[in-house]
């Protein structure tokens, strides 16, 4: 039986919209994998920028933890979560 032209179309934009949740969840991860490698020691985040033997003030904190992790996290994130709203809308017009 030879697939109708539009169950075949569906088909495809299915594999696509698998395939681009599949590549933006591995960039989030690898993300992840990058932040743990060069912020951390033995899975404790290490903060970048006070001189060795000074305790880094809140603001440094504050701003080690937006620009070493979640604004690198966050940019993953929200990518994921626009492909993945992209397809569920384009899937709910298909279905109606």
């Amino acid at each position: 039986m030879t697939p109708r032209p539009e169950n075949s179309g569906a088909r495809n934009l299915d594999q696509l919209y698998r395939d681009e949740i599949t590549m933006a969840m591995n960039w989030v991860i690898r993300t992840c994998q990058d932040i743990v490698r060069e912020y951390s020691h033995k899975s404790f985040w290490i903060p970048t920028g006070p001189p060795a033997g000074t305790a880094p003030t809140t603001d440094h904190l504050i701003h080690s933890a937006r620009t070493d992790v979640l604004n690198k996290l966050r940019h993953q994130i929200d990518g994921a979560e626009a492909i993945i709203s992209i397809a569920e809308h384009e899937r709910a017009k298909r279905q109606q």
